[in-house]
C-alpha cells in the first residue's frame, strides 16, 4: 500500500473518530497521534511540490522542513543583517507590541508607533519588551483589495519569492516578518491562525507546540464556535466563511459575476452564428438570453443586499472606523481577547488546568523545535503555542511567513480550491 493511500485511510477514520465528538466539528485531517507526539521532519531536498502537496498539505498534516526555499529569489537569509534593515526600510512606520514584562504573554493587543529603524535598534539594547507582529497592509485603491504585505515589508520583497514554489497552487493571502529579543524565551500564548502558514526562522529558536483543529473544544476558546470544516477551518458565530476562508456574500456575488459574463459571452457567441446563418443559432441565443437575465437579476440582488448591509451598519454604528478612511485593513492582528486564543495558560500547573479546564488534557499535543534554516508547514486552524529564543550571537529572533488562504480541493495538485474565488482575485490583482 502506498503512503498515500494509507494516509488517505487514516483521514478516513480520523473522520469517523471526530464525528463521536460534536457534531460541529467536520474536521477529517490528519491528527496527533498520541500524546507528546514529536512532529516529522523532512528535508527539502527530497520533496518536489507535488509530493508536498499530496502527503502533508492534502491530508493537512504539519512537519518540519529542514533548509530554506530553493527558490533562486530567496536571499533573505544571507541578506537580512540590521544594517541593512535599516538602510532598506528602516524610516518605515510600524506599530509594535509592547508588553509590561518579561513575565507577560504577547498578543494582549498592546502597541506602540515608531519606525523600523526604531526597533531595530532598541533590539540591540537587548530590548525584550517590544515585538514585531502583523502589520496593517494598504488596500488597493481601484479594488480595494488589501495588499499581501505591509510597506515595509514591500521595500524588502526583492529578497524573496511572491509565491515560493513548495506551496505550489496555495494563493497567499499575507506574508509577515516577526522579530523579537528573548534570551530567556518570550511565549504568543495558545492560539490559532485563519491560513495555512510556511514559517521560515532566519534568526533564533522557536519551540513550537501543535493541537489539530478536531481538539478545539478542548482549547477552549474566546470564541463561541459555529463549526469545523473537513479541511480545519475554524468558523466561530457571527463569522461564517467557507471551507477556504471566503466570506459567503462575497464568495456568491463572485460567483453571480462570473456568471454573468459566461452568459454575456454566450450571447455573443450566438448572435454571431445566427449572422452567418448557423443552424440553431436562434434557440443558443434565447437560451443564452434567459441564463444573461438570471445572472443579472442573481448579481443585482447581492448589490442590493450589500448595500442595506452597509445602511445597517451605518444606522448601527454611526461612524466610519478610522482603519476604512485610511483604506487599511487590519490583517490577522492581535487585538485584546481575540475570538481564536485559548483560554488556557499552559505555564499553569496541571492540577489548576483540569480543574478548570477539564477536557484540555484529553488533547494531544505534538512539539518541535526550528532551528535557523528550518521551515514549519502548519495547516489552517492548528492551535499552536509558540516559544521564541534569542540566537547565540544574541542578535534576537527572526522569522518570515506566508500565509495561504486554506485550500479545501485535495484530489489535483494543480487545483487546490473547490471555487476560483481566490485564484482569481489572485490573478487579477497580480498577474499581468
Amino acid at each position: 500500500m502506498s503512503k498515500r493511500s494509507s494516509q488517505t485511510k487514516e483521514v478516513i477514520g480520523n473522520e469517523k473518530k471526530v464525528k463521536t465528538k460534536c457534531s460541529k466539528i467536520h474536521y477529517n485531517g490528519w491528527e496527533v497521534p498520541e500524546h507528546d507526539y514529536t512532529l516529522d521532519v523532512i528535508e527539502i531536498k527530497d520533496v518536489t511540490p507535488e509530493i508536498f502537496f499530496n502527503n502533508y498539505i492534502a491530508c493537512r498534516r504539519p512537519v518540519v522542513l529542514r533548509g530554506f526555499l530553493q527558490d533562486p529569489e530567496f536571499v533573505a537569509p544571507s541578506k537580512w543583517s540590521n544594517d541593512y534593515l535599516k538602510a532598506t526600510a528602516g524610516d518605515a512606520k510600524l506599530m509594535v507590541e509592547e508588553r509590561s514584562s518579561i513575565d507577560d504573554s504577547y498578543g494582549q493587543g498592546n502597541e506602540v508607533p515608531m519606525t523600523f529603524r526604531e526597533f531595530l535598534e532598541l533590539l540591540e539594547k537587548k530590548d525584550m519588551l517590544h515585538y514585531l507582529t502583523t502589520q496593517d497592509v494598504e488596500a488597493d485603491p481601484d479594488t480595494g483589495r488589501p495588499g499581501l504585505m505591509a510597506p515595509f515589508i514591500e521595500m524588502l520583497s526583492h529578497d524573496f519569492p511572491l509565491r515560493p514554489s513548495l506551496l505550489g497552487h496555495l494563493v497567499p493571502q499575507n506574508i509577515n516578518i516577526w522579530m523579537g529579543n528573548a534570551i530567556d524565551g518570550s511565549t504568543t500564548g495558545l492560539h490559532h491562525d485563519y491560513h495555512d502558514n510556511l514559517y521560515i526562522l532566519l534568526r533564533g529558536q522557536k519551540k513550537f507546540r501543535l493541537y489539530s483543529p478536531s481538539d478545539v473544544e478542548a482549547m477552549y476558546t474566546r470564541g463561541q464556535l459555529l463549526h469545523v470544516h473537513a479541511n480545519g477551518r475554524i468558523n466561530y458565530q457571527g463569522e461564517e466563511t467557507t471551507a477556504y476562508g471566503a466570506d459567503l456574500k462575497s464568495d456568491q456575488a463572485a460567483q453571480a459575476a462570473k456568471a454573468q459574463e459566461a452568459a454575456e459571452r454566450e450571447l455573443e457567441l450566438a448572435e454571431r452564428d445566427a449572422a452567418n446563418g448557423i443552424p440553431g443559432a436562434q434557440a443558443r441565443i434565447a437560451a443564452a438570453e434567459a441564463k444573461l437575465e438570471a445572472a443579472m437579476d442573481a448579481a443585482m440582488s447581492f448589490e442590493f443586499d450589500e448595500d442595506n448591509d452597509e445602511e445597517d451598519d451605518q444606522d448601527i454604528d454611526g461612524e466610519i472606523l478610522e482603519d476604512e478612511l485610511n483604506s487599511r485593513r487590519i490583517v490577522d492582528k492581535t487585538i485584546k481577547d481575540p475570538i481564536n486564543f485559548s483560554c488556557v495558560k499552559t505555564s499553569h500547573s496541571m492540577i489548576d488546568l483540569e480543574a478548570e479546564f477539564p477536557l484540555f488534557s484529553n488533547a494531544k499535543a505534538a512539539y518541535c523545535t526550528l532551528q535557523v534554516g528550518d521551515m514549519l508547514y502548519l495547516p489552517a486552524s492548528w492551535f499552536h503555542e509558540v516559544t521564541s529564543y534569542s540566537s547565540k550571537a544574541n542578535d534576537g529572533h527572526l522569522a518570515l511567513n506566508y500565509w495561504y488562504h486554506p485550500p479545501d480541493a485535495f484530489t489535483s495538485f494543480t487545483s487546490p480550491y473547490s471555487s476560483s474565488f481566490w485564484p482569481d482575485d489572485f490573478n487579477a490583482r497580480y498577474t499581468s
